[in-house]
């Protein structure tokens, strides 16, 4: 074959070196002059002295930033946990706290606002003729027997009206006026506002009970 033909061969494969796999590559003698175009791809600059292997290394590396290490076992979390239980409120009968009275005559009952303007009504009538400010109601308290619920509290009088916890009524005579060291109490086991015009007799009853619990007490 002619150097001519030789020449034609290199001319036929120079713009397809990218594609050439090594066991397809044409034989093309090494006295043929050929010189590649250069590719439109981004031609890496390496300087003579410094490694290829090294440049590669130093493009493909990524620090990688370690994640925090969570503490395995109950660590932290159980100490938070720990943390709440100890700041909680408790719920034990010594976290209940006896209110505050400073007034003479308490209402202990669950009374609602109807049963609130009867009472007035009726404490407020001569020959009792109380203000609001010297009475005032307190919800039952099961935290306490009844006992600890009136020496604990600072009234002179406990009227006790309907529904009353279990363990209290044993200790509250129906109908009758009683002691509780040198407190007067009176437990009636109706609401007023529940009386009806036909029960006159309780009506009455209560009332009449009232003026002597009042007067009892001067």
């Amino acid at each position: 074959m002619k150097a001519s033909d030789r020449m034609d061969l290199a001319e036929l494969y120079k713009f397809d070196e990218i594609y050439w796999i090594p066991v397809d590559r044409p034989n093309i003698p090494s006295e043929a002059s050929f010189t590649p175009t250069e590719s439109p791809a981004t031609t890496l600059e390496v300087e003579p002295s410094t490694p290829v292997a090294v440049i590669v290394e130093e493009k493909v590396s990524i620090p990688v930033q370690e994640k925090p290490i969570t503490p395995s076992g109950p660590g932290l979390q159980a100490s938070l946990v720990e943390d709440l239980k100890a700041t909680a409120p408790s719920n034990s009968q010594d976290s209940q706290i006896l209110p505050q009275v400073t007034c003479r005559l308490v209402v202990v009952g669950k009374i609602n606002p109807t049963e609130k303007e009867r009472l007035q009504l009726v404490l407020s009538a001569a020959p009792v003729s109380l203000q609001p400010s010297d009475w005032q109601v307190l919800e039952p308290m099961d935290s306490f027997t009844v006992s600890e619920f009136v020496e604990g509290t600072q009234a002179q009088i406990y009227v006790f009206l309907g529904d009353q916890i279990p363990a209290w009524k044993v200790q509250l005579p129906e109908g009758k006026i009683s002691q509780i060291g040198n407190k007067a109490i009176y437990y009636f086991p109706r609401y007023i506002s529940s009386l009806k015009d036909s029960e006159k007799p309780l009506k009455l009853a209560f009332w009449n009970s009232v003026k002597e619990i009042i007067n009892y007490n001067l």
